[in-house]
């Protein structure tokens, strides 16, 4: 639950910035535009609390978020592959501060459907699945990953698009971190960026 409220919270922040051009109206978008693109975004960053069994939440500082990659329009869905980074500027537990960057970089594939394709203004939403290395404190740990993005495009161009997009990814399982075992290891990033078709 508290995944969900964290990407509806991102989500609505981000899409308000969008909320007055859209009441103003739109023109169409031009359907032909499939193909490949180069995507980029920039924003914020936060993991999630990680429960330690007999002890504190581990609690995360917010950082930076940003993601690189390339995708083929279809259409109406678009399949996308990108490096995902996100992480936190310090960490607390127990009343111990740490001033250390946590670094969690992820590769990821997504699959996004564009729900007002035609328009210029198009929500989306879609699953991803990735691999996600975690660095602190000097110790680095990969694993498998999943999760939902979802967000609002805006159609500058004919070769590009300004967006919004919010994506929470999850690690089911992340053995032996700092002498500890996790599940449900989380963090969202919030970023607003282009899409540029080529």
């Amino acid at each position: 639950m508290k995944l969900l409220s964290r990407l509806i919270c991102s989500s609505a922040v981000g899409l308000s910035i969008f909320a007055s051009p859209v009441l103003a109206g739109e023109s169409l978008k031009n359907n032909s535009d499939t193909g490949s693109y180069f995507t980029g975004s920039i924003g914020a960053s936060l993991i999630g609390d990680i429960e330690v069994e007999g002890w504190d939440d581990i609690e995360f500082d917010a950082g930076l978020g940003l993601d690189l990659g390339w995708g083929y329009d279809f259409g109406t869905t678009r399949a996308e592959v990108t490096w995902s980074r996100g992480g936190a500027s310090g960490t607390s537990w127990e009343g111990w501060t740490d001033d250390e960057d946590t670094t969690i970089n992820s590769i990821v594939a997504s699959y996004y459907w564009d729900f007002r394709n035609g328009k210029k203004w198009s929500p989306f939403i879609g699953p991803s699945l990735g691999s996600t290395s975690v660095e602190s404190s000097g110790e680095t740990v990969t694993a498998t990953s999943w999760g939902l993005g979802l967000g609002l495009s805006y159609k500058q161009s004919d070769n590009m698009d300004i967006f919004y997009k919010s994506q929470v990814l999850i690690v089911p399982e992340l053995d032996d971190f700092g002498g500890f075992d996790y599940e449900n290891v989380n963090y969202s990033n919030g970023t607003i960026g282009v899409r540029y078709r080529f």
